[in-house]
């Protein structure tokens, strides 16, 4: 059965948005998790896993079409010039990838690295130990291969301590997972960490949890947030809200062009449309509760 948000993507909106001059104030970030050739059940939309052979195909996609790789501090020094910049770089895009799998060191940074490109990951601490510790069955980093790859130039953020749910949690334990896991990574690296990955689905139809969570964020010491709404960051964008695009084995050459072009945002408001129906139909009370804590 054909994926509906693939269809509507290439023969809906592709053909405008190449056309368009809109990506040009907006730089993709691509979101990516376990690079290794797992194969995996389900529906295509949820997998977290793309093959070493997809994965390689992407890299050189984006070197043969002049994409310039480029960290997350640096898109958002660009995207907070926006519009003042005389001739915005329609090419940029940045390269994200969450839970800190081993995979990435033996699949996803030969592939990098030969190209000179450069990426952030964004690490869960309870599961990087001195020795491998796993994670969803997968192996995680170690603390000395996160060090190795810093000392190569990639960047590493919190994706919490334990990876939970934080839309379930009082707020006190959201504080903490959002402080010791700075801390840790600041400690174990000897560097200074300030960009963190929601882990989940992002809540963007609750406002309120929304707003609460930025000024946790701030709290907590962190200047860069990326979470799961999808979408392009565009000129004006939060730096503590920043979509991304989640890439997986079901992103064929046809897919991700139409997705860095900008093709895919439109799933964005769907999904919001969809939660916040949702939301209103089954409330959530535990941020209400939890909102005295």
């Amino acid at each position: 059965m054909p994926r509906v948000d693939r269809l509507i993507t290439l023969l809906g909106f592709n053909t405008w948005y190449k056309l368009s001059s809109a990506r040009n104030a907006a730089i993709p970030i691509l979101m990516y998790h376990s690079i290794s050739d797992e194969r995996e059940t389900g529906h295509p939309y949820f997998w977290i896993n793309t093959c070493r052979k997809q994965f390689a195909e992407h890299m050189q996609f984006l070197k043969e079409k002049s994409y310039t790789v480029i960290s997350l501090d640096d898109a958002v020094e660009i995207l907070e010039a926006g519009k003042e910049s005389e001739n915005p770089h329609p090419r940029y895009v940045v390269l994200t990838f969450d839970d800190g799998y081993h995979d990435f060191l033996i699949n996803a940074w030969p592939e990098l690295a030969s190209r000179e490109f450069t990426a952030t990951v964004f690490v869960s601490t309870a599961f990087v130990g001195d020795g491998r510790k796993m994670f969803n069955g997968r192996e995680c980093l170690t603390w000395s291969e996160l060090r190795d790859l810093s000392g190569l130039g990639v960047s590493f953020g919190s994706h919490t301590v334990n990876h939970p749910k934080l839309y379930e949690l009082p707020w006190g334990r959201v504080r903490e997972e959002l402080l010791e896991s700075r801390l840790r990574l600041e400690d174990m690296l000897q560097t200074s960490v300030s960009s963190f990955a929601y882990p989940y689905a992002f809540p963007q139809e609750d406002s309120s949890f929304v707003r609460r969570f930025r000024q946790e964020l701030i709290d907590q010491g962190y200047r860069i947030a990326v979470n799961t709404a999808i979408g392009m960051a565009k000129y004006g964008d939060d730096s503590l809200s920043l979509k991304r695009l989640p890439v997986n084995n079901d992103d064929d050459l046809p897919f991700l062009s139409a997705k860095l072009a900008g093709a895919y945002d439109w799933i964005s408001n769907a999904q919001y449309l969809a939660r916040w129906i949702r939301s209103k139909m089954t409330p959530n009370s535990n941020k209400l509760e939890s909102s005295l804590s």
